[in-house]
C-alpha cells in the first residue's frame, strides 16, 4: 500500500507539472510554428504535411501498445510488493517450518513476472526515440534538399529556408511533446 501510493502521488505530480508546462506550450509552439512556416516558407509546406502525421501515428502506435504494458507494470509490481510483505510478516512461521525455498520460488516467480513486463514496455519505448529520430532527419533532409533547389531556381532565400527548418523542427518536437504527455 505504501509502494502503491508513493507511486501514484508521484505519477500525479509528474501529470501535474507537465501537463501545466507542456500543455500549455506545445499548442502554442505548434500553431506558431505553423504561422510562421507557411509565412517563411509556403513551397515547403508539404513537408509538414508528411512529417506530422507520420510522426503522430508513429508515436500513436507506440503508446497504444505501451499503455496495456504499463498496467501490467504495475500490477506486477503489486505482486511482488504482496509477497515479499507476506515473507516480512510471516517470517517466524516461514522458518519454523522451514518454508525458506518455498518463498524464495515464490518471491523469484513474482519478480521474473515484473522483470519480463518492464522489458517488453522498456523494449517499445526504446524503438520510439529512434523512429522520432528518423522522422526528424527525414524532415530536415527533406527541407534542406527542396529548399537547395528552390534556392537554385531563385524562388527562395538561404535565410529563409533556415527559419522554415526551425519552425519545422519547433512543430515536430511540440507534436512529440503532446504524444508524451498523452502517454503520461
Amino acid at each position: 500500500l505504501i509502494t502503491r501510493t508513493t507511486n501514484d502521488v508521484q505519477q500525479v505530480q509528474l501529470l501535474i507539472v507537465m501537463s501545466t508546462t507542456i500543455l500549455i506550450m506545445a499548442p502554442i509552439m505548434c500553431v506558431g510554428g505553423i504561422i510562421m512556416g507557411i509565412k517563411v516558407g509556403a513551397q515547403l509546406s508539404w513537408v509538414l504535411v508528411v512529417a506530422v502525421p507520420v510522426l503522430a501515428v508513429a508515436m500513436g502506435f507506440l503508446i497504444a501498445k505501451m499503455i496495456p504494458g504499463f498496467r501490467v507494470v504495475q500490477t506486477r509490481l503489486d505482486a511482488v510488493n504482496q509477497v515479499l510483505r507476506e515473507q516480512l510478516t510471516g517470517v517466524r512461521v516461514i522458518r519454523a517450518f522451514v518454508r525458506e525455498p518455498i518463498e524464495r520460488e515464490r518471491f523469484d516467480g513474482a519478480n521474473t513476472a515484473l522483470t519480463d513486463a518492464s522489458i517488453r514496455v522498456m523494449r517499445l519505448m526504446a524503438v520510439m526515440f529512434p523512429w522520432v529520430m528518423l522522422v526528424l532527419n527525414l524532415s530536415t533532409v527533406a527541407v534542406w534538399w527542396f529548399g537547395a533547389h528552390l534556392i537554385a531556381d531563385g524562388t527562395a532565400q538561404i535565410g529563409s529556408v533556415t527559419a522554415y527548418m526551425q519552425y519545422m523542427m519547433q512543430i515536430l518536437m511540440s507534436v512529440m511533446m503532446a504524444t508524451f504527455m498523452s502517454m503520461m
